[in-house]
């Protein structure tokens, strides 16, 4: 099993060196295989240096580095939740709708998959990201515009011929986006593992067609380490249906091997109620028995009232599957 820590926001303004070889001696003596960082576009231009320490860290004891395109072009999630500066700057590539104004949503603007900008944009942004971080993975977390219907002149252009009401014609498109960025990055980096994981509540078409992506090696969801009969909370601060590893996380493994990748997992520790740490607890060996040979998870997560209980638990489990308890 290969472990990677979500290290999301830590130290990119305020940074104590002391602090960051601590987190990562912790994460290290618990199992984990790589740190992955959370990159917004403004990271590759902004507190470099930051980053830049982290990896060597990392990389000092022992870990590999992957890298999380946070929010880029709003067509991904990722950390900490801001619109995007590419969509800011460049809205004659926004995703539309069907009356040609732009899809404005709580986050701002999305990019269209079909406007040339927004390929150069991911692909420029990859390359840049590689020549300043030491980045040996690339995980596309929630993709956000599967079940975004897009009308602008690329879309209706690109997609000529073909039902823009149809909701699958652009879900297609997505997934061919990101894999004509993955074979982007795999001409960068050759050895680059590309990763991408959904709500684990999606079924059909959406997560069939991403399972298919050629250039991704890992798949999988994202969800609670719990079954939804628990009795568990599920607000992780998103309006989505309720998403349990236990629960579907088999069906995304199926998926994930049905089409040659390494199933996923990223265990949802974080924005966490206490009465839930048990069932976390609890379940978690069954979580690690669905089949995900690749598991991730949250390292000092966002709104905990017990941060310490809470990655307590984590690492526990973490050691167990690893052999090291």
């Amino acid at each position: 099993m290969f472990i990677t820590a979500y290290y999301f926001r830590a130290h990119s303004y305020t940074i104590v060196p002391r602090h960051v070889s601590e987190d990562m001696a912790w994460m290290a003596d618990h199992g984990t295989d790589a740190v992955a960082l959370g990159i917004l576009e403004q990271d590759l231009f902004a507190a470099v240096e930051n980053f830049q320490l982290i990896s060597e860290e990392a990389n000092r004891a022992g870990m590999k580095v992957y890298a999380v395109p946070s929010r880029w072009g709003a067509l991904v999630a990722g950390c900490p939740k801001v619109p995007s500066i590419f969509c800011a700057k460049h809205p004659e590539a926004a995703a539309c709708g069907p009356d040609g104004s732009p899809r404005i949503d709580w986050l701002g603007v999305k990019a269209s998959v079909h406007h040339p900008a927004t390929f150069e944009f991911f692909c420029e942004s990859l390359r840049k990201m590689f020549e300043l971080f030491p980045v040996e993975g690339v995980v596309w977390d929630e993709v956000k515009n599967l079940h975004d219907r897009d009308y602008s002149d690329a879309a209706r252009a690109a997609l000529s011929g073909k039902d823009l009401d149809d909701v699958s014609v652009h879900t297609d498109a997505a997934a061919r986006f990101f894999d004509r960025v993955g074979a982007e990055a795999l001409s960068m980096k050759p050895d680059v593992r590309l990763c991408m994981f959904l709500f684990a509540h999606m079924k059909g078409f959406p997560v069939e067609r991403c399972a298919r992506i050629e250039h991704l090696h890992d798949f999988g969801c994202d969800g609670r380490p719990f079954r939804g009969t628990d009795g568990g909370s599920n607000d992780s601060g998103a309006t989505v249906s309720k998403k349990n590893l236990c629960d579907t996380g088999p069906y995304f493994v199926a998926q994930a091997r049905a089409n040659g990748k390494r199933p996923l997992f990223l265990v949802e520790n974080h924005a966490m109620a206490e009465k839930d740490v048990p069932l976390m607890d609890a379940r978690f060996p069954e979580v690690l028995s669905l089949g995900a040979e690749h598991v991730l998870y949250y390292y000092y997560p966002r709104s905990l009232r017990d941060p310490d209980r809470n990655m307590g638990v984590v690492g526990k489990h973490m050691k167990a599957a690893k052999g090291l308890a």
